[in-house]
């Protein structure tokens, strides 16, 4: 064969096996393109969607809720459960000087208000304790006369008010705790003269008496009482005359004693105290002669001692502290040089506070009340602007 033949052999061979090899190139690369155009769409629609695309709000839904408004705006109000689940809201004022005898019914299965009795004294800054066969008993307050030692009894079933046995002394921004007896203990409070009391007295729901026990070792308005897992009613801080306090008692109904307990770590009115699933009670907020206090504190009844917890996040008095059936602490509104709408949850288990979402209305000198569902109905108090008739639903 000659030369030149086989080298044209040779390079045909060789030519085919490139063209060969090119053409698998040339799918390899189509094939790549197209998975990188594939991911390059697949990133940018990623991009678009997910990381670039607006961002919806990071506000968590509120759990608060309207409810129907109540018939009467009103402030330094009662509210109270009844055995029947409805809560029955009494008196107070809707404006300066105005004091209310009115009362309305809450049904929370339509949450709709309706008028029911009113009381035969106007009165606010009052108290109303629920007894077990669905009465209620009120007492004391003011109203235009000035302080009231009058108290009456609502029956649930009829809707009509009574008169019953007058208290010993005139009060008003008093306690009423009811003892394991089913008798109510009535403490301190500002009396006829404007200055706070020592005196304690028991009313008896059996014969619609008032008799007086021994008095409190402090004088004092302002405050609060808790009934403990003992029996024992634990007194707190207060004012007199212009003395904030921090002082603590406790009341012993088998004996009809007061006893000093340790005092709290700061002095404070207007407060909240909140009896914890486990015994221990809460003190948080209130004012004093440095202002709006957002310091809270527990108390052990078994050692008699109080502890420094956590602080609010906000500053608050005369606000509302509710436990829930979870054991953590909702507390509501206030005043803290204007009235709030912020609200925080306070978790006995980690002993921190955490804000939940603020109410549709500022509010201060309001009432909160734990429903049977385990909701919080929220009524009335003073807003930014006006004396309020809204309520709302925790």
């Amino acid at each position: 064969m000659h030369a030149n033949q086989a080298y044209k052999k040779g390079v045909t061979v060789n030519n085919g096996s490139d063209k060969w090899w090119h053409r698998r190139w040339v799918k390899i690369t189509g094939i790549s393109v197209i998975v990188l155009i594939t991911v390059a769409v697949i990133l940018a629609l990623v991009l678009i969607f997910v990381v670039f695309a607006p961002k919806k709000s990071e506000t968590p839904q509120s759990e608060w809720s309207v409810t129907g408004n109540m018939n009467t705006a009103r402030l330094l109000h009662s509210a109270s459960i009844l055995p029947n689940g409805k809560v029955l809201v009494t008196g107070g004022t809707s404006s300066a000087y105005n004091f209310l005898n009115t009362a309305e019914l809450y049904d929370p299965t339509t949450g709709i208000w309706t008028a029911t009795g009113s009381m035969i004294n106007a009165r606010s800054e009052h108290t109303a304790s629920v007894f077990s066969n669905g009465k209620v008993l009120v007492t004391g307050g003011a109203d235009n006369s000035g302080v009231l030692n009058s108290t009456e009894l609502y029956d649930s079933l009829t809707g009509i008010w009574t008169t019953t046995g007058s208290m010993t002394s005139a009060r008003s921004s008093h306690t009423a705790s009811t003892l394991p007896n089913g008798k109510i203990l009535v403490t301190g409070g500002a009396g006829s003269s404007g200055i706070g009391l020592n005196s304690a007295e028991i009313y008896d729901p059996l014969t619609s008496t008032w008799t007086t026990t021994s008095n409190m070792n402090n004088a004092r308005e302002y405050h609060t009482a808790s009934v403990l897992s003992n029996g024992k009613v634990l007194v707190t801080g207060g004012l007199f005359i212009v003395n904030y306090l921090n002082n603590t008692e406790l009341y012993d109904p088998s004996t009809g004693t007061w006893t000093a307990t340790g005092s709290m770590t700061r002095v404070r009115a207007g407060h909240t105290a909140s009896v914890l699933s486990n015994g221990i009670v809460l003190v948080a907020g209130g004012y004093s002669n440095s202002g709006f206090l957002n310091s809270a504190e527990l108390y052990d009844p078994s050692k008699g001692t109080w502890a420094a917890t956590s602080n609010m996040t906000n500053t608050r008095g005369i606000h509302t502290g509710s436990v829930l059936s979870n054991g953590k602490v909702l507390v509501t509104g206030g005043r803290s040089y204007n009235a709030l709408d912020s609200t925080e949850l306070y978790d006995p288990l980690a002993s921190t506070w955490t804000t939940t979402s603020n109410m549709n209305n500022a509010r201060e000198y309001h009432a909160a009340s734990v429903l049977s569902n385990g909701k919080v109905l929220v009524t009335g108090g003073a807003g930014k602007t006006a004396n309020l008739n809204s309520a709302e639903l925790y």
